[in-house]
C-alpha cells in the first residue's frame, strides 16, 4: 500500500495485516513485532495501542458469524496487546 493511500501507516491497516498474518498461522511474538513497526509512536501514544486493541475487539465481535476463523485470530491478537510489557 502506498504513502497515497488514506490507509497507509493508519492503526486499522496495521491491525488488519496483524490478524491477517495470525490466521496464516504466524507466530504470535513476530505479529505484534510487525504491529509495532507498522503503527507509528505505538510506544510513544498510548492511544494508538489503545486503539488498536478497540478495532481488534470490533472486528472479533463483527467477524464472529461471517468468518470463524478471522474472528479468532482478532479476539488473539486484541490478547497479545493487552498482556504486552511496557516497561
Amino acid at each position: 500500500m502506498g504513502e497515497s493511500s488514506e490507509l497507509y501507516q493508519s492503526v486499522l491497516r496495521s491491525v488488519l495485516y496483524a490478524v491477517m498474518e495470525l490466521a496464516k498461522d504466524l507466530d504470535g511474538s513476530e505479529v505484534m513485532a510487525h504491529l509495532i513497526l507498522n503503527i507509528p509512536n505505538y510506544y510513544g501514544d498510548m492511544t494508538q495501542r489503545e486503539l488498536a486493541v478497540e478495532l481488534a475487539d470490533y472486528l472479533a465481535k463483527r467477524l464472529e458469524e461471517l468468518r470463524p476463523e478471522e474472528a479468532s485470530a482478532a479476539r488473539v491478537l486484541r490478547e497479545l496487546i493487552k498482556s504486552q510489557r511496557l516497561g
